[in-house]
């Protein structure tokens, strides 16, 4: 789902929707030697190919890694080739392949206008919350584009190769070039058919050995908890009848009376004479993170998105808990 920039009318001038911050000046050759040296994979082709010295090359990556704040590339002693580091990766695939795109970009994402914001979230978080996510950072970013991808199990690797810029996800990304920052936590809940008499207390999770378990696809972070969690309760694995992408899915099937599952507790809030529910109070809760690429941890409109899931995703009236 693509959000669109927003036009300007006429002439009108219009105000940055945050305030500026003051960053270090950077040289955009530093950009465009590191760019060379981690395609070509020596600092020897990069000076060649701009017409500098190698020593120059070297310096170019050297400051850039000092207002970086990270090692971007490592060479071993005696040889001429290099290697990117996992900041150094993240940083060469976030710029592109065309020179000029790269050049462009890069001046657009240092002074924070960049005019295109990725961001990947899970599709039932996305339906759930970031309406009103998306209302809440309009008001303070009116004019850039959102660019939205609904996964959940490819994310840490699409910001890994530079296709995202952040995230919003169940997952603990393990990678140093990915910042993370907790948002809350939520419960699980059991949900079953009505119809099919089971009360909501006072029944044990072994009467529902026999019955059809619906979930979610292969690699989900609800899925494995789950699945672990009950097999240790029934001594035996649930009967996986149906697996499904997100949470609207799986619940919309336990309505139509095809199995049980587990679905985060804001995924079953509405009250459904179809379905019964039961908190999984044995459960440790889910932990919801906000993620980033590190290099974007000062960027105005990372930091205003990350305001606005806090607000939002913070809300006691959502079920989730800090």
């Amino acid at each position: 789902m693509i959000v669109r920039k927003r036009g300007e009318a006429g002439n009108k001038t219009v105000n940055p929707p945050l305030a500026e911050e003051k960053r270090p000046k950077i040289d955009i050759a530093l950009m465009q030697t590191f760019h060379l040296v981690a395609r070509t994979g020596s600092f020897s082709a990069a000076s060649r190919e701009l017409n500098i010295s190698y020593q120059s090359a070297a310096n170019h990556v050297r400051r850039l890694e000092q207002l970086y704040g990270a090692k971007l590339v490592e060479a071993e002693k005696g040889s001429r080739q290099i290697t990117l580091t996992p900041q150094g990766r993240a940083l060469h695939a976030s710029l592109g392949e065309e020179l000029e795109t790269i050049l462009s970009r890069i001046s657009v994402l240092l002074h924070d206008v960049r005019s295109v914001l990725r961001v990947g979230v899970p599709q039932a978080l996305f339906h759930h919350f970031f309406p009103k996510i998306l209302q809440d950072f309009r008001v303070e970013a009116p004019d850039i584009e959102l660019a939205f991808y609904e996964r959940d199990t490819a994310l840490e690797k699409m910001m890994m190769v530079g296709a995202l810029d952040a995230a919003v996800s169940e997952r603990s990304f393990s990678h140093p070039a990915i910042t993370q920052h907790l948002l809350g936590t939520y419960r699980l809940v059991l949900v079953w058919p009505t119809d099919w008499g089971i009360p909501a207390e006072g029944t044990d999770i072994e009467a529902f050995r026999e019955r059809p378990y619906i979930t979610y696809e292969a690699g989900q972070t609800v899925r494995e908890r789950a699945l672990e969690y009950l097999t240790r309760q029934m001594q035996t694995a649930p009967l996986v009848a149906t697996s499904a992408s997100g949470s609207t899915s799986v619940t919309r099937l336990i309505e139509a009376g095809l199995g049980y599952g587990v679905v985060p507790e804001w995924a079953a809030a509405e009250v459904s004479s179809q379905t019964m529910r039961r908190v999984l109070g044995g459960m440790e809760p889910v932990k919801l993170w906000f993620a980033h690429t590190a290099f974007l941890g000062n960027n105005t409109y990372v930091r205003a998105l990350h305001r606005c899931c806090q607000k939002t995703l913070g809300d006691t009236k959502l079920d989730l808990h800090l």
